[in-house]
């Protein structure tokens, strides 16, 4: 089976992300949040409902 790089280097860069977090999705999302506030353009979107 073949394996795109890309996908690869998204999959460790996510996973890095969520160790750094310990694995807790409200401080991955706050850490993204904070990264977005630092470099002034959009990480997260919000779905309006």
């Amino acid at each position: 089976m073949w394996k795109d790089p890309i996908v690869q280097d998204v999959r460790k860069a996510g996973e890095e992300l969520a160790k750094h977090a310990n694995y807790d999705l409200h401080i991955f999302f706050e850490n993204l949040r904070n990264n977005e506030k630092k470099r002034n353009y959009k990480v997260i979107s919000r779905i309006k409902q």
